[in-house]
């Protein structure tokens, strides 16, 4: 009955940590076809059949069909888990109905949901050591109330207890009775992973005993359903009886007298509970009786004399799951399950156009009729989106990106209504403004910084919704460190426009129970050129310590200035912030109407796709490349950028465009000329230099020395020649240029130089 063996499973394709994943997130039933829920369509026979199946294909069939009865899921789920080490073994037995039709309706969603984690901001609070504190006063009042109340919550907390064990010894004795006249006859197999098995290769479990001694456990059981990938302990209450269970070794009988699964022993070696089919079968389960005369030769015997009896040799091909088909998973590559109040969906990577690979909705009811949360999780999506959460109820979007986006967005909070609250998030780390969030609410905008370089981390604009208009804008910063001088210490900055004032309030300084404040109120703009006139009259000074140094007219002249450009820079920052808002929602809108995938170039299944892609792009460069070499240069079009919106240029634009052409290449050239000239005449000045001081001091050198400064002087020439020569090249070639780039101005249609030249023909 079982057609693997563990040799061909050793040299499959399975990968363990593959297989892990794919078991724990229930994704051994990812190949189902129609409603039923595993990986394979469940037979066609009566589910309340008594029968056993008749035959069972093997697993390699079982993954080309995709379809199979629960023993046949149990067998391949078995092989795979014995090609990856571990002692499993087939479990045929009898389970609850719920099981076998594999119905999830009951079942609470099992996986854990992850949520949008939205970075709030969080002021840091120092905890402060007091060294010194009061002591508590006594207490003088009398608790006799509080305990009687205690006592009584004790005892009726016990009775609760009592009576829930009670209850529940009841439950577990109904569990007992027979549901139907089909309870005991409903067939189904699944796999049991026993841990401590002797032919394990598994590290064995240890305890340690009453005498400290560290004593191997006695084997035990865990059960994995093939149809849904959960695992489970012994004593779960979905499995009922366990009749056999067989591996590629032997097969085993159940001959236990139990009332509950979790009763079982699960030492095989054990003959009173389990009956072998094949005695000695593996050698690791044989229990030796030796006395103390005799000696067991370890000589190797002839396997000849234990044969049992003559099988076929196994006929299954070795077990291999392609990427492709890996990748699919599911068959029309979506799976849907409904739980208990939760409806999962899963999709394969790439078949959605959106990216999508797992929704999740949550319902009010456990029938799955009203929605109330919906989760989507996405993959391989250019704008970097992960994950979706919708409230129904309050009709709340919030998305969450990976790391890499240009604008550094990493989650969005918004509402259908473009009139509601709306929030950003930003990696903070890869701004150069270190922006952390945008709260966004109609007629204002809250803006939160991190480790700015100016303190700043709290700004709110206050506008007219309509308009735009700045009415109002407060900013927080950070106290300034003790070393820092020469600073402000500015804790809160107010622009008050309508009011036309600047008010200022500084930190709290060491003795002072109020805040120093400034209140500047703006004097007129002055004239072009001319300076601001400051008026003391127009400013208003608290200070909290009288013994604070006072600020003079200059310093106090100097941060209104400083003001007034901080203000003209924040009206800026205001209007860039603006359409960076709009910017980032309407690009969110392109990418959700037209979303984009992207893949690895490494992909075996779209490496060919990606290459026809980079291919494509490099043709297109190169045309590009080509294309501007043919095209001569456009000597005129930076010129022409003032007169962008006029059809046709006049006589004295024309004129103007021409002469400032020729008069900024003549100068380029006559630079170019000069450095070249100035290059040479101080190599030549060296040249000199060096030849006076080896004609000087011949005789004063060593012969290692005099040959290095007679190497150098020959370089200085080298060079001096080099630059002559490209002296003369650079002015023969720029007379030329000159010439042809003065002829091809004269036919540039671009210039309305018709006059000028009739003239000059004239002349």
């Amino acid at each position: 009955m079982y057609e693997d063996n563990l040799k061909a499973m050793e040299s499959s394709t399975v990968n363990w940590t593959e297989f892990e994943l794919t078991m724990q997130s229930g994704n051994c039933d990812e190949w189902d076809t129609g409603k039923w829920p595993g990986h394979m369509r469940p037979p066609t026979r009566d589910i309340n059949a008594a029968a056993q199946p008749t035959r069972l294909i093997s697993p390699d069939t079982l993954l080309r069909k995709r379809r199979g009865n629960s023993y046949e899921m149990a067998t391949l789920l078995a092989s795979m888990l014995i090609g990856a080490g571990h002692p499993a073994m087939v479990v045929s037995g009898v389970a609850r109905e719920s099981t076998v039709r594999n119905e999830q309706h009951n079942v609470p969603y099992p996986y854990p949901i992850e949520e949008v984690e939205s970075v709030e901001t969080k002021e840091e609070q120092e905890e402060v050591s007091v060294k010194y504190k009061l002591r508590p006063l006594p207490d003088l009042e009398s608790h006799l109330e509080e305990n009687l109340a205690e006592v009584h919550r004790q005892r009726a907390e016990e009775h609760n207890r009592m009576e829930q064990e009670l209850l529940r010894r009841q439950m577990a004795e109904m569990e007992l009775l027979a549901v139907d006249r089909y309870h005991y006859r409903r067939s189904h197999a699944w796999v049991v992973i026993i841990n401590n098995a002797p032919w394990s290769i598994k590290p064995k479990i240890t305890y340690t005993d009453v005498n400290g001694d560290v004593v191997e456990a006695p084997p035990s059981g865990i059960f994995i359903e093939p149809s849904t990938g959960f695992i489970c302990e012994t004593n779960c209450k979905q499995y009922i009886l366990v009749d056999s269970i067989w591996n590629e070794y032997n097969y085993y009988v159940n001959k236990q007298t139990y009332q509950r699964v979790a009763d079982l022993r699960w030492d095989l070696r054990d003959l009173n509970d389990w009956e072998h089919m094949l005695p000695g079968e593996p050698p690791e389960m044989r229990i030796y009786n030796v006395g103390s005369d005799e000696n067991i030769a370890e000589e190797e015997q002839d396997v000849n004399d234990e044969k049992h009896l003559d099988c076929i040799c196994y006929w299954v091909n070795r077990l291999h799951i392609g990427l492709a088909d890996y990748e699919q998973r599911f068959p029309r590559s979506e799976k849907k399950v409904q739980y208990k109040g939760a409806i999962h969906e899963r999709f394969s990577p790439y078949s959605q156009r959106d990216g999508k690979v797992m929704q999740l909705t949550l319902f009010k009811d456990d029938n799955c009729t009203e929605p109330k949360v919906r989760y989507e999780y996405f993959k391989n999506r250019v704008d970097r989106m992960i994950h979706l959460k919708y409230d129904y109820e309050t009709d709340k979007h919030e998305e969450q990106f990976m790391k890499g986006r240009d604008d550094s967005l990493q989650s969005v909070e918004y509402y259908s209504d473009t009139t509601q609250p709306r929030k950003l998030y930003f990696v903070a780390s890869s701004r150069l403004d270190s922006l952390e969030t945008i709260d966004l609410n109609p007629g204002t905008t809250i803006l939160h910084y991190k480790d700015r370089a100016d303190r700043c981390w709290y700004r709110e604009f206050q506008f007219k919704p309509n308009g735009g208009v700045l009415k109002k804008v407060f900013e927080r910063f950070q106290q300034a460190e003790e070393n820092d001088i020469g600073n402000n210490d500015i804790a809160s900055r107010t622009f008050m426009f309508q009011q036309n004032k600047i008010v200022l309030k500084f930190h709290y300084t060491f003795g002072a129970l109020t805040a120093t404040t400034v209140e500047f109120t703006k004097p007129p703009k002055p004239d072009y050129g001319k300076e601001l006139i400051y008026d003391e009259k127009l400013t208003k000074i608290y200070r909290a310590n009288p013994l604070d140094p006072v600020r003079t007219n200059l310093e106090l002249y100097k941060l209104l200035l400083e003001q007034l450009q901080a203000e003209d820079h924040i009206i800026k920052q205001f209007e860039k912030i603006q359409d960076d808002i709009s910017n980032i929602f309407d690009l969110r809108r392109w990418e959700k109407l037209e979303p984009k995938l992207k893949f690895s170039l490494f992909d075996p299944l779209r490496n060919g796709a990606a290459r026809e892609i980079r291919m494509q792009q490099y043709k297109e460069e190169e045309e590009q490349k080509q294309e501007i070499a043919r095209k001569p240069a456009d000597f005129l079009a930076p010129y022409l950028i003032p007169y962008k919106d006029q059809e046709q240029l006049t006589q004295e634009q024309s004129m103007g465009a021409y002469h400032a052409c020729l008069n900024d290449l003549k100068t380029r050239f006559v630079v170019l000329l000069n450095n070249l000239q100035r290059q040479y005449e101080d190599l030549t000045s060296e040249a000199k230099s060096l030849n006076r001081f080896l004609n000087k001091f011949e005789n004063q050198f060593d012969n290692f020395d005099y040959n290095r400064l007679v190497q150098q002087a020959k370089d200085l020439e080298l060079r001096k020649r080099m630059v002559q020569q490209r002296l003369t090249l650079t002015h023969q070639e720029s007379q030329k240029k000159y010439e042809w780039v003065k002829a091809s101005l004269q036919k540039d249609p671009r210039l309305n130089l018709k006059k000028e030249e009739e003239k000059s023909s004239d002349d």
